[in-house]
């Protein structure tokens, strides 16, 4: 017994009423700041700030997107003034429109007296750039090549926001001839050049050429020029270093004729002037205006321009990821960014580059964004910090004040002596003296209970002591003699203490022979007998142990005997089939460690019955206990034997390294027994005959049920064929003996429980197509028992065919009745039934067939195999039947038997059912047609009609309709289902086209 016991620490009064104070103002702080911060405040901040860079994108995207539209792509009026000029200039023969891609002299008359439009279009759209681009070359083949030189013009002013010169001083050409740049009196650029230079190394300079050009071509009759135009992603002008995006058109004749484009340019120095990124955090530097192109082909998104390329470089493709509240975020090396979105409506929904979205993005660092809610929450952190230790300091005043009287009585009881009778002092406050009376009442009564319990352990019959600790306050009571019954009369007990006490326990631990958590049992040596000592104990509130020690060796005693005599066998003193399991059981349990290699032996005793009834069942008995002798003679000690019947035995071995080492303890085993005899009257010895069999763990199996089985199969081919020896099992034979046992259990059970289905084929007219009958065919729905001639064949072996003749007919009418009432059968249609030719309905089933099925016997249609042997009262019996219910006869698979023109002689059928192996493949045998013929012939001289069955393909249908067959039957018009099929269109049409 563990004297000791774990308990939980008491605390001091001043803790029970300090901690749920101090755990109550933290609560209630808790609760007031997390009301602030998990109650969606902080979250609605952040919400607050990310709307304010929100709204400022929104006004830079409406602003810009007005930009945009109203003004810098404003450029239809004048792309007409030029097309309008260009038509003037060809009608009057001073240009060649079709020539005038080819150089500059050739559009010299046109720019000459377009460069005014042009320059008046930049002014008045206040962009850094208009140019005209002169081409009358097929795009496709532009599209290939490395470098394009084509004419133009194209101005450029850096600063439109500026008043214009009346002299054009502020203005610069780009592109244009020497002889256009001395007529305008206008300075050229420092990266000047004759002629505009586009190359496969510039793709986006090409495409806002060529991109606006092919959709001319490709619609010189559109609606309107802005829905050909197209904004260009960032470039350059060769060997120019300014960045731009250019916005261009097609310049199409009023006849379809596309000679060039028409652009305009904002350079992205003044682009960053509408884009001030200072506003979006307040004058910060660290956050960004872009604008940016999503491409839906695949979903990227390009940076065309940003306001401050140290938050995000110019030109870079990003990542954009959503989260599921909707906000986007950008997540750079070292910090998240937050960026909004809000796109530009540049090009109508179905436009030739609707794919490219432009879009004017706000970028801000995500901690800049939430840095008001932050010093909110530092604020708050402040504030709890301080509420707390206000709360904590006023909790512990209190609680001392509280406290402390308790203190003072705690005190004063510790000094008591708790063998005598308790007097506490008094502390003058009401509550607390009334409870130190009540404490000394109950130590009074404490006391004087002791007393008389030990008196009366003392006058009990039988031997009994009790004790009781208090580790708390570190007492004991013991009675008197409490270790007497250890048989330990030398102890003093009224002299202990709790150690001592604890001490002289302890010495007892190793007669220890059952120990749970309410007591310990122990066997201790008392001269030549052991004596057994239940010491029953109980924890009780403050840390209190009590126990009794009694003397239970007579009840001890009583079990075992009782125990011996419920586990072994009486006659033979083997352990019985129920240890014998219980054994089987625990070591099972152990698994492959604990037994090893291992054999069952199952022992069948041979010519018990001779002997009882020869010589009486005294001598039965002793040749039973001769046999149960040698068994534990022979066999190794640890060898669990058993009697589980009048003659039968199990033995099993275990622990073995090798099956070898049982398989010569079991040869030892069997030579012992060969000695062994019993002698019977008169002075006749008989010697000891048994039959086994072995199963081996784990090589047969690792469970005991199935080598229990297997063991018995082994005995019991033993003693069917040489009896007298112990067999190994055989797993083989085992398995066959089971198929064959399996398919009898589930032939019986199917006819049991009706375990079949009918499914039903259809028997088509030859003439027209329409159904006339169904046949019934038998589904069996056991595991393995299904196929009809599987159960028909294994019936025959076990003289069942009646029971499946009575089966098969109540179950077929019974379905076609239901298909009847449920309309999925004619009521004109018949229903073929097989019937054996050698087996006879009973009475009662004729009975319920004609009860359940009134009114549509004649629909039956008696199907008679003819490969099976008639018997003549069964079908005599069979045509009473058919001519009560004016119904018919149907001989099946005629052709295919030993006796078929004798059947067809005596059975006289209605109906004649032509084997299917003679109309497989007809259309490709003639002897087969033939015999198909002469019985169509004789058949049609009787009025039989003949039904030709298994008709698998077209062909085979068209020529045996050709023979003269009444009926069809076969996979190819329906296959046999639970619901009756159809016909379908298609074969129905086939029918009607063969006869016609």
């Amino acid at each position: 017994m563990r004297m000791s016991m774990k308990h939980r620490k008491a605390k001091p009064i001043l803790k029970r009423i300090l901690i749920p104070m101090i755990l109550l103002t933290l609560l209630e702080v808790f609760l007031l700041s997390g009301t602030f911060i998990f109650g969606g405040t902080i979250k609605e901040l952040n919400q607050n700030a990310r709307g304010i860079v929100q709204g400022k994108v929104q006004n830079r995207s409406s602003y810009l997107q007005n930009e945009m539209l109203n003004n810098w792509s404003n450029v239809s009026y004048t792309a007409q003034l030029i097309s309008a000029k260009a038509e003037e200039l060809e009608s009057d023969g001073m240009l060649d429109l079709s020539a005038v891609g080819d150089n500059s002299e050739a559009c010299y008359p046109l720019v000459s007296q377009i460069s005014g439009y042009l320059i008046d279009m930049l002014r008045s759209n206040k962009v850094t750039g208009a140019f005209v681009v002169f081409n009358t070359d097929n795009p496709d083949t532009l599209r290939g090549a490395d470098q394009i030189t084509k004419p133009g013009i194209y101005f450029r002013d850096l600063d439109p926001e500026t008043s214009p010169s009346i002299r054009n001083s502020d203005l610069l050409i780009e592109r244009g001839s020497v002889e256009l740049v001395h007529s305008l009196d206008i300075a050229t650029d420092s990266a000047w050049k004759p002629q505009f230079v586009f190359s496969a190394q510039n793709p986006e300079t090409m495409n806002l050429f060529l991109n606006p050009y092919e959709q001319g071509v490709l619609n010189p009759k559109a609606d309107s020029l802005t829905e050909l135009g197209y904004w260009s992603k960032p470039h350059t002008l060769t060997d120019d270093d300014k960045e731009m995006i250019s916005y261009t058109v097609p310049l199409i004749t009023s006849d379809g004729q596309v000679y060039g484009v028409l652009g305009m340019e904002i350079t992205l120095d003044y682009l960053s002037t509408m884009l001030p990124y200072e506003e979006l955090m307040n004058d910060r530097n660290d956050a960004s205006y872009l604008l940016l192109v999503k491409n839906d082909a695949d979903g990227t998104y390009q940076t065309i321009f940003s306001s401050d390329s140290s938050c995000i470089p110019q030109g870079e493709e990003l990542h954009i990821r959503t989260t599921e509240d909707g906000l986007q975020y950008i997540d750079m090396e070292e910090e998240k960014l937050f960026i909004d979105i809000d796109y530009l409506q540049l090009y109508d929904s179905n436009g030739p580059f609707e794919s490219d979205h432009w879009g004017i993005a706000g970028v801000v660092r995500e901690r800049d964004i939430t840095e008001f809610s932050r010093h909110i929450l530092n604020y708050i952190g402040v504030a709890i910090l301080v509420t707390i230790s206000i709360g904590i300091g006023g909790s512990i005043l209190v609680s001392f004040m509280i406290s402390r009287p308790i203190h003072i009585v705690s005190r004063n009881m510790q000094r008591m002596n708790t063998q005598k009778k308790i007097r506490l002092p008094r502390t003058n406050i009401l509550e607390f003296d009334q409870m130190e009376r009540s404490i000394e009442k109950l130590s009074s009564d404490v006391i004087d209970s002791a007393t008389k319990f030990a008196q009366i352990l003392n006058k009990a019959s039988i031997r009994i002591a009790g004790f009781e600790l208090n580790l708390e306050y570190n007492t004991l009571f013991i009675t008197d003699g409490f270790f007497h019954i250890f048989g330990e009369n030398d102890v003093p007990s009224q002299t202990l203490d709790i150690n001592l006490f604890i001490q002289e326990m302890s010495s007892f631990d190793i007669y220890k022979e059952e120990e749970n958590e309410s007591y310990v049992l122990y066997k201790i040596p008392y001269g030549e007998r052991d004596t057994y000592i239940r010491l029953s104990y109980s924890r009780l509130e403050g840390r209190r142990i009590i126990g009794v020690a009694e003397d239970i060796t007579k009840t001890i005693q009583e079990k075992q005997l009782l125990e011996h005599e419920r586990d072994h066998d009486l006659l033979t003193g083997l352990k019985n089939r129920r240890a014998f399991q219980r054994i089987m059981q625990q070591l099972f349990a152990g698994g492959e460690m604990l037994l090893k290699k291992a054999a069952l032996v199952m022992i069948d005793l041979d010519n018990l019955k001779q002997i009882n009834d020869k010589y009486g069942h005294d001598y039965g008995d002793k040749y039973i206990q001769a046999a149960a002798d040698s068994f534990r003679k022979y066999t190794p000690p640890d060898t669990v034997i058993a009697r589980i019947s009048g003659d039968e035995f199990y033995m099993f071995f275990y622990g073995y390294q090798t099956e070898e080492e049982i398989s010569q303890k079991i040869k030892l085993f069997r030579e012992g027994i060969a000695k062994e005899y019993i002698m019977l009257p008169p002075m006749q010895r008989v010697r000891l005959k048994m039959s086994g069999g072995i199963s081996w763990y784990p090589r047969d199996s690792r469970h005991y049920e199935q080598l229990l089985q297997y063991s018995d199969f082994a005995m019991y081919q033993v003693k069917h064929s040489t009896k007298g020896e112990i067999g190994d099992f055989d797993i083989g034979a085992y398995h066959s003996e089971e198929y064959i046992s399996q398919n009898r259990r589930e032939l019986t059970e199917l006819l049991e429980r009706e375990e079949v289905e009918y499914f039903f084929q259809p028997i088509v007219d030859a003439r027209t197509g329409r159904i006339f009958a169904y046949e019934a065919l038998m589904r069996g729905k056991m595991p393995t028992l299904r196929s009809p001639a599987e159960i028909l064949s294994l019936a025959r072996e076990e003289h069942k065919l009646d029971k499946v003749e009575d089966l098969t007919w109540r179950m077929a009418t019974r379905t076609y009745m239901q298909h009847i009432r449920e309309h999925k059968i004619d009521d004109d249609c018949k229903v073929f039934i097989n019937s054996l030719a050698d087996y006879r309905l009973s009475n009662q089933a004729l009975e319920r067939i004609e009860s359940e099925c009134r009114g549509y016997l004649d629909h039956f249609v008696l199907e008679i195999t003819e490969d099976s042997e008639t018997n003549k009262e069964a079908m005599d019996v069979k045509r009473v039947i058919v001519n009560r219910w004016n119904s018919d006869f149907a001989l099946d698979d005629y052709g295919s038997g030993y006796n078929g023109e004798r059947i067809l002689l005596e059975l006289a059928p209605k109906y004649i059912k032509i084997d299917r192996e003679i109309i497989f493949g007809i259309h490709l045998n003639t002897d087969k047609q033939k015999i198909v013929e002469n019985t169509i012939s004789y058949a049609k001289e009787r009025n039989i009609k003949v039904i030709a069955e298994g008709i698998e393909t077209e062909q085979e249908m068209k020529k045996v309709i050709e023979l003269g067959a009444d009926y069809l039957q076969g996979y190819y018009l329906a296959r046999p289902d639970a619901e009756p099929p159809k016909i379908n269109d298609y074969v129905l049409k086939q029918i009607r086209e063969f006869q016609n």
